[in-house]
């Protein structure tokens, strides 16, 4: 994973793993749902991700349910 924060995040992967974040809006910017309006995203998780990325790219479904199970 890349924390320059300088760097550029591509929209369609995860700025934490870098895996697909299958987000509807990066994928359509057109999108009016996605699965993660439904989801919470702890703002512990949420300061994880790097500054450059803030708006620019969605944490993965893996990375919430990771950050999930860690907790438990």
């Amino acid at each position: 994973m890349n924390l320059d924060p300088t760097a550029t995040y591509d929209p369609t992967r995860c700025p934490l793993c870098g895996e697909r974040n299958e987000c509807a809006s990066a994928a359509d910017p057109q999108a009016t749902d996605c699965w993660c309006v439904a989801e919470k995203f702890p703002s512990d998780l949420l300061e994880r991700v790097p500054a450059a990325a803030v708006g620019r790219a969605c944490v993965c479904r893996r990375c919430l349910e990771k950050h999930a199970a860690s907790r438990e």
